[in-house]
């Protein structure tokens, strides 16, 4: 038998916790999660979220003049 990696071991635990939550408590972590995603976005600098934008735009996208 493979021995478990502390990442497995973790993952392990997490699961089991998640699985003795209520519907109710576990509907609350995700709504949690989601608003600290949400914060996450809305808190990053401006011009940071612009070059990101740029490097992920396909530059067919953005057909060029051809005068």
């Amino acid at each position: 038998m493979v021995p478990l990696s502390t990442a497995d071991q973790e993952q392990d635990a997490l699961t089991h916790i998640w699985v003795h939550l209520s519907s109710d408590l576990q509907i609350r972590v995700v709504g949690l999660l989601a608003q600290l995603a949400l914060n996450m976005v809305v808190a990053r600098p401006q011009n940071q979220s612009q070059r990101e934008e740029a490097c992920h735009a396909d530059p067919a996208a953005h057909p060029q003049n051809p005068s």
